[in-house]
């Protein structure tokens, strides 16, 4: 009888979590930076008195999303591609300056979390999301006093 009371609580406590919990939904409102078709960003990422500033353009088709920054002169600086749940971010053609094993590993953690942000606010190991009142969204590294603000560039040709 005792068995039989804790598998009924048991089963009853599993059963009211099963319905509290809501299933994740993956849809481009939910993100403060929404990816559908071509999109373009003013970008500046600040590196402890460096600054590399340009325009980073995001385009996102049926195979998935592919990234660039480039500088004002054109030089790419990085391209990325996303996976469709945002949660992992592939670093391709990093400039040589930025080219390094660390330097790489952050630029992938910081554009993870950047792209995949849902919220505002601080978020673990030293890392903080605003949004400005003009749109700006910044994305402050205090650990390794990194700054990325994007700034979304409205296409007025259509």
């Amino acid at each position: 009888m005792r068995r039989c009371l804790l598998l009924c609580s048991l089963l009853l406590m599993v059963a009211a979590g099963m319905s509290a919990v809501e299933p994740q939904t993956t849809v481009s409102g939910d993100y403060l930076l929404a990816l559908s078709g071509r999109q373009q960003y003013s970008v500046t990422i600040d590196a402890r008195g460096a600054e590399i500033t340009g325009v980073c353009i995001v385009k996102t088709n049926s195979e998935g999303t592919r990234g660039a920054i480039v500088n004002e002169f054109g030089i790419h600086a990085l391209d990325f591609t996303l996976s469709p749940d945002r949660h992992k971010v592939r670093l391709e053609n990093v400039m040589p300056m930025m080219d390094r094993w660390y330097i790489r590993r952050i630029l992938r953690k910081d554009l993870r979390l950047l792209f995949g942000a849902t919220t505002t606010g601080g978020l673990k190991s030293g890392r903080s999301i605003t949004v400005s009142d003009d749109g700006t969204i910044v994305l402050n590294n205090a650990r390794y006093k990194l700054n990325y603000s994007l700034k979304k560039i409205d296409d007025t040709t259509e």
